[in-house]
Order: structure tokens, then sequence, then C-alpha cells
């Protein structure tokens, strides 16, 4: 019994550690209208499922809840053109699509 233990423990280890590393960022646009004060812009910087870093257009300034996260974001915070281009991605970003995906939701119900 020990021994069939022991060998699907192994196997599951193995298997969880066999994806290694991952690093994504995820940009989504909340909204109700189609008006731009309405939207908001996030961008989550992750690692290994772990949210270090968030960029929110309601707060307007880069979040960090990691240790690594808070030097990110302090470090991108103090940079006026790195700041500047993640207020405009609201813009840039969501509303042309907030756009298309209201107007598809709309004549879908």
């Amino acid at each position: 019994m020990a021994s069939s233990f022991l060998s699907f423990s192994l196997l599951f280890i193995t298997v969880y550690t066999a994806d290694g590393f991952m690093h994504y960022v995820e940009t989504s646009c909340e909204f109700n209208t189609t008006k731009l004060e309405d939207i908001r812009f996030i961008q989550s910087y992750y690692y290994n499922k772990l949210e270090y870093t968030r960029f929110d257009s309601s707060v307007g300034k880069y979040v960090g809840f990691t240790e690594y996260g808070v030097k990110n974001a302090d470090y991108w915070n103090n940079i006026p053109s790195q700041l500047a281009q993640a207020k405009a991605r609201r813009e840039t970003y969501c509303l042309n699509n907030v756009k298309i995906d209201h107007q598809a939701a709309l004549t879908k119900s």
C-alpha cells in the first residue's frame, strides 16, 4: 500500500513541475456603457499564476502585490511616458472594442 502511494505521489510531483514557470499578461476592459468615463482598463502581470503587478485605470497607476511587484510598480510609476501610455490604453484599446462588443450584445438580446 505504501509503495503504490509513493509512486502516485512521485508521478503527481513530476507532472506538476513539468509545466515549469509561466509569465503572462492579462488585459481586460470592464464596462456598463460605451462612454469612456465608464470604461475601466486593467492590465495584470502574472508569474506562476500569482498576480504581482496591476495597472488599473480607475487608480491611475501601477500597484504591486508582491515584493517584486511593488518594485516594478514603483519603477513604472516613476517613468512619465510609461504611465501616460498605460493611461491612454483605456481609450486606444478599450473604447473601440467596447463599442463593438456592446453593439454585438445588444443585437443578440
